[in-house]
């Protein structure tokens, strides 16, 4: 299956690129060489990856479970019956 052939896949290309984008950006907040402190005197950059990472995490549940809830795989279930 193409990743523009419907609007699903379009829309989690999308997404997946637009994170995936966002993280190579040079932003303060990922990539420093100098020490730039955050909260609790933690390095910014390690907060922005942390943040960066639990984002990621919640996109891959949502695509997981938006995936499942197809068609094409509730019909799966039918077919993965054991016939001994």
């Amino acid at each position: 299956m193409h990743c523009l052939s419907n609007a699903f896949e379009r829309r989690w290309t999308a997404i997946i690129l637009a994170l995936y984008g966002l993280i190579m950006l040079p932003l303060p907040w990922y990539y420093n060489e100098s020490y730039l402190p955050g909260p609790l005197g933690v390095p910014m950059f390690l907060w922005g990856w942390i943040g960066h990472g639990f984002i990621v995490l919640i996109t891959i549940v949502i695509f997981a479970r938006q995936c499942l809830a197809r068609p094409e795989y509730q019909s799966l279930d039918a077919s993965t019956g054991d016939e001994q």
